[in-house]
């Protein structure tokens, strides 16, 4: 319960942290840069032990699959964790959510939401300095919302993810 509480607090602080990023300006109304989770639905529970926690299903079962394999074997074979966090609203209390999957200090979550239009990059205390703010604004603006905004939402996932790990070395 302690951990769950403390990995709910870290990625709370990471969020916060993409809070202060530029909102970005497309002509088609492109995802803010910026999360509330005070409304969240209460059946709303991310997975324990997974690297994918798709809550909104905005990915098919084979891209959550794939993504999911991805994620395992760099964490595998580098140590690097990245997490994906897709949710559908804001309608509940944050307490109703958490991952338990050992993001207590290191490592990134990309987190969309599809239907409040909204995409961040929160980063872990051990991981925070290997993504500034600018850099994890200019992946989301160039990387993921353009994919986003076309309805490809795993590979503007995907695309984030690479473009993660080029600068995470």
């Amino acid at each position: 319960m302690k951990i769950g509480k403390l990995v709910i607090g870290i990625i709370f602080i990471s969020l916060f942290a993409c809070n202060n990023l530029e909102k970005t300006k497309v002509k088609t109304n492109p995802p803010e840069v910026e999360f509330d989770f005070s409304d969240m639905p209460e059946n709303t529970k991310a997975k324990p032990d997974t690297f994918v926690n798709d809550l909104e299903k905005i990915l098919t079962k084979e891209q959550n699959e794939e993504l999911e394999n991805y994620l395992v074997g760099l964490k595998r074979e580098t140590g690097k964790k990245v997490l994906i966090l897709t949710v559908p609203s804001s309608e509940k209390s944050n307490n109703d959510w958490n991952i338990e999957n050992g993001f207590t200090n290191s490592g990134i979550i990309i987190i969309v939401s599809e239907s409040l239009k909204k995409v961040g990059i929160g980063i872990a205390k051990d991981t925070k300095n290997i993504l500034s703010e600018k850099t994890r604004e200019k992946i989301i603006e160039k990387n993921i919302i353009p994919e986003l905004e076309k309805g490809n939402y795993y590979d503007g996932i995907k695309n984030g993810i690479v473009e993660i790990l080029k600068k995470w070395k």
